[in-house]
């Protein structure tokens, strides 16, 4: 709901792909933390994999399912867009950077070729990681 103050993400918060894939937030901001954890900044969301990968992004909790068409099908694995323009604060910014809340939701993409139709899905956040900081 538009306006209703939502956690924070910080890392260790969750997402959550279109296909049950589910990675742990890693790649946060230092300078603002809550309990000792970095928060998740607009624009730091966007490429992760929902697939282990050399070298790791964010730990995987559990794979993406998202397979292609081919006999055999192989893996292919979500990798998320930019936030939904609206989703992250509108309060809380960090040098004018919009902080990312658990309401906050985005497309994915796979780079993977012959996907199985429809290559594109979506993310949100299924665990901000902590409840103690909330903002609009």
């Amino acid at each position: 709901m538009p306006g209703q103050a939502a956690p924070a993400v910080v890392a260790g918060g969750t997402l959550l792909c279109g296909h049950a894939g589910e990675i742990a937030v890693a790649a946060v901001s230092p300078r603002l933390t809550v309990g000792g954890k970095g928060v998740l900044l607009l624009g730091q969301e966007a490429g992760l994999p929902f697939a282990p990968s050399i070298p790791p992004p964010p730990p995987v909790v559990r794979p993406c399912l998202h397979v292609t068409i081919d006999n055999p099908p192989k893996p292919a694995p979500c990798v998320t867009k930019p936030a939904v323009a609206g989703s992250p604060a509108t309060k809380l910014t960090l040098g004018g950077v919009a902080v990312l809340l658990a309401t906050t939701t985005g497309t994915t993409t796979t780079p993977v070729p012959n996907a199985a139709p429809p290559p594109d899905s979506t993310w949100s956040v299924s665990d901000p990681g902590q409840s103690r900081l909330r903002a609009v």
